[in-house]
Parts: structure tokens; C-alpha cells; sequence
């Protein structure tokens, strides 16, 4: 009778955890996360200066890219919780890399009008993701998100690649609507070896969550 009454118990207890936990199953989010990877890939070309310019050709001139910029990604998501570990949903992520360009000299004398350039970078990805921890105020998970790039600037240039986000650990931390998130993982987006557009960038973000 006693064990009876204790598993009872126990399934009482889990069905009201379960409930609890799935009262609020919309959420939506909005963040910001690093981009090492495009710093370090997308840099200032070398100036152009030479140990000894005036043995170069008179016409000779060179395109050089300077006073980069970086945004850091900017995403929002919408999740649905289907069960107490599974949600579902969908991400927008926009990043953008500016830079100005210009023809120099051999003697490092910029010889054309500067050419502004702003390429952004759009990722749409479906997204799932696993709770494994479920705490009043604290939230561990995983998961992953798959969708595709597009890549465009100020001059028509255009690009596209598949794209796969591997999201290792989350840390979300709140009670109620309100909290907010930090995550460690990695944003890939490579079309072939010549147009590689991400390589685990956003390798941290934080972010700020509403949920009803």
C-alpha cells in the first residue's frame, strides 16, 4: 500500500512538473553574437607600400580595401515547445561587413574615388532544439538549425549557400515571461571552396526571451 501510495505519488508530481513546464510554450527571442571568424577572414588587403617604388612600372596601380566594419550577428527566433524536452522553431540572422575600396600608386597615393562597399549577409534556418535540464530558474539545452544563406551588397553582388548552425550548450536563465540566454556553438555557411561565407562564427551570443 505504501509503495502505492508513493508512485502516485511520484506520477502526480511529474504530471505537475510536465504541466508547469509547458504552460508557456511560445517564446521569442532577439540577439547578438561575435563574428570572429569574419574579422579574420574579411580584412584590410596589405598596404601597398614598397622598399623600392620607383622601380615599378609608372602605371603601376593596385586595389587596396581599408576601415573595415563589423555589425556581430543580429538574430531573432521563435520557438514552440512541443514537449518538456523538444521545441521547434525558426531563425533569422543578419550580419554586415562594410568597407571602402580605392586604386593606389606605386608610391602608396590613392588615384581613384573611394568606393563605398556594405554586404550583408541573411540566414534563415529551421531550428530544434533539446532541453535537458529544466530548473524555476535556470535551463540547459542543445540543438541545431538548418537553412540557407544569402549573401548581397551595394553593387548587385549576390551569393547563397546551404547553411548549419550547431548549437553545443545554452544557458537560459529567467522565471516567467522574462530572461535572457547565452550560447556557445557555430554558424557554417560554404557553398564550395572558392565562396566560403561562414566557418563557426558566432561561436557565443546572448540574448533576451519572452515567452506566453
Amino acid at each position: 500500500m505504501t509503495l502505492l501510495l508513493t508512485i502516485v505519488g511520484l506520477s502526480t508530481a511529474f504530471c505537475q512538473n510536465e504541466k508547469t513546464a509547458l504552460d508557456k510554450r511560445h517564446s521569442v527571442r532577439i540577439g547578438w553574437g561575435d563574428m570572429l571568424f569574419e574579422t579574420m577572414a574579411f580584412r584590410p588587403k596589405l598596404s601597398g607600400t614598397w622598399a623600392k617604388p620607383d622601380a615599378l612600372p609608372d602605371n603601376y596601380l593596385h586595389n587596396e580595401t581599408f576601415k573595415y566594419r563589423y555589425t556581430g550577428h543580429i538574430f531573432a527566433e521563435y520557438q514552440y515547445r512541443v514537449t518538456k524536452v523538444v521545441s521547434l522553431g525558426a531563425q533569422a540572422d543578419i550580419e554586415g561587413i562594410f568597407w571602402k575600396e580605392g586604386k593606389f600608386d606605386k608610391y602608396h597615393n590613392q588615384v581613384s574615388p573611394t568606393t563605398n562597399v556594405r554586404n550583408w549577409d541573411l540566414t534563415l534556418l529551421f531550428t530544434l532544439r533539446f532541453t535537458y535540464l529544466d530548473r524555476e530558474w535556470v535551463r540547459m539545452y542543445s540543438g541545431l538549425g538548418i537553412g540557407g544563406l544569402m549573401a548581397f551588397d551595394n553593387h548587385g553582388g549576390f551569393g547563397a549557400a546551404p547553411a548549419l548552425n550547431l548549437n553545443f550548450v545554452g544557458l537560459e536563465v529567467g522565471k516567467g515571461s522574462w530572461g535572457g540566454s547565452f550560447e556557445l556553438g557555430g554558424l557554417n555557411a560554404i557553398a564550395s571552396p572558392r565562396a566560403i561565407y561562414q566557418v563557426f562564427s558566432r561561436i557565443f551570443s546572448v540574448s533576451v526571451y519572452y515567452k506566453w
